[in-house]
């Protein structure tokens, strides 16, 4: 019996009708599958890729293929509610000095935490911005760094509830899956989203960029922890003075930004970016911002369907 995969179900589950009013424009839809197909990793995420595409049996059912991706995919690593908060300097887990001591508490599961992840992350990178080099003005430098998640923790939001949340963050760990060869579901969902190879500490300015899909990091072939810096576009370097290229490095005994992670980021932002899915992504965000009430002559209808396509579950 041949295995149908969680894509293919929900191409089965989509109304034919469906994707003419929620996905994105057809150009943007066959440039999403075009660029995952060119950039994603060779081997076995290719060739899935290829199996979903050449599967579709027409034009529609590629547009909910691609709208899958925006959604499941490329949408999930850009965040609409901010970066998050930096950790308090006095955090209410009690202190642990040893920090061989501190980071076997932190990896054991149970203790797994925001609060806790976030400290640990800026002990790690002594309170300094691992893209820019500056230092944490709370710790007698001028920059305001935060913990900065690389697969953000909403990814995973109500997973092992029942109804279509815990179903939605299944498909989301399925994709993200496809892309990387680390297990990401064993060792990244539930409170392990908090592990300390999923958080980077960055200035406020940096996480921005990061969390709306504008400042990725590009592991270098051959190079421990060493990254190539892109940004959307150019002057977002200059205010910030943005290296070319980041090495990672620590004292402590806590463990570095996952490359792997890193480089699935890296993934979603150049389709973003190279597909036009990034500007749609963009506008829709920014028109349901502006919109305090619906109109009562259907005249937003074609946006609110497009919004919610990209919460909905299939």
């Amino acid at each position: 019996m041949i295995a149908v995969s969680p894509l293919r179900l929900k191409l089965m589950k989509c109304p034919a009708s469906r994707p003419q009013t929620t996905a994105p424009p057809p150009i943007v839809c066959a440039r999403v599958l075009g660029h995952l197909l060119r950039l994603a990793p060779t081997a076995n995420p290719q060739e899935q890729l290829q199996r979903e595409i050449s599967g579709a049996k027409d034009n529609v059912m590629l547009m909910v293929l691609a709208g899958i991706y925006v959604r499941d995919f490329l949408h999930v690593f850009k965040r609409s509610n901010g970066p998050t908060p930096a950790p308090s300097v006095n955090p209410s887990r009690p202190s642990v000095k040893d920090s061989h001591e501190h980071s076997k508490l932190l990896m054991e599961e149970c203790n797994l935490d925001h609060r806790a992840a976030r400290d640990a992350a800026m002990k790690r990178d002594d309170y300094h911005c691992l893209i820019t080099g500056w230092r944490d003005w709370k710790h007698g430098g001028s920059a305001d760094v935060e913990a900065a998640h690389i697969i953000p923790a909403s990814t995973n939001k109500n997973i092992g509830q029942d109804g279509k949340k815990f179903h939605h963050s299944v498909g989301v760990w399925t994709i993200l899956s496809m892309f990387t060869n680390i297990n990401i579901i064993r060792d990244f969902s539930g409170n392990r989203i908090h592990r300390l190879e999923n958080i980077i500490s960055m200035n406020h300015y940096c996480h921005t960029l990061f969390d709306n899909l504008c400042l990725w990091l590009k592991p270098v072939e051959g190079v421990s922890h060493t990254y190539d810096v892109h940004v959307a576009r150019m002057e977002l370097k200059v205010n910030q003075k943005i290296p070319e290229r980041v090495t990672f490095s620590t004292k402590t005994d806590y463990p570095l930004p996952h490359h792997q992670l890193l480089a699935l980021h890296a993934l979603c932002c150049e389709v973003a970016w190279m597909s036009g899915a990034a500007e749609y992504l963009e506008v829709i965000g920014r028109r349901m911002e502006d919109i305090k009430v619906l109109s009562n002559d259907g005249s937003m209808a074609d946006l609110l369907s497009r919004a919610l396509a990209l919460v909905e579950v299939f």
